[in-house]
């Protein structure tokens, strides 16, 4: 399996690559610019995952009773400020 740093690189590989970003004919803008694109695609797939996980790790927990319980009181705030 790939490393989150791996998949980030690919991605901005493909995006250069497709044309989708333009490379800067200044060598230090360039190189300053693809490090904060890595960045942030490294961080957006980082923080993908953890939602991810915690979607995940509250289904597991899920209650069906506790969500019908929830939605009558909700109706009944609703109802109450009508």
């Amino acid at each position: 399996m790939a490393s989150v740093s791996e998949i980030a690189r690919d991605i901005v590989v493909a995006l250069i690559q497709t044309g989708k970003m333009r490379l800067d004919d200044d060598a230090t803008k360039q190189g300053r610019w693809l490090g904060d694109l890595f960045k942030a695609v490294h961080q957006k797939i980082v923080i993908q995952g953890a939602i991810e996980l915690l979607v995940e790790d509250q289904l597991k927990s899920f209650n069906i009773d506790d969500l019908r319980q929830l939605r009558e009181l909700l109706d009944a705030e609703i109802a109450a400020r009508s």
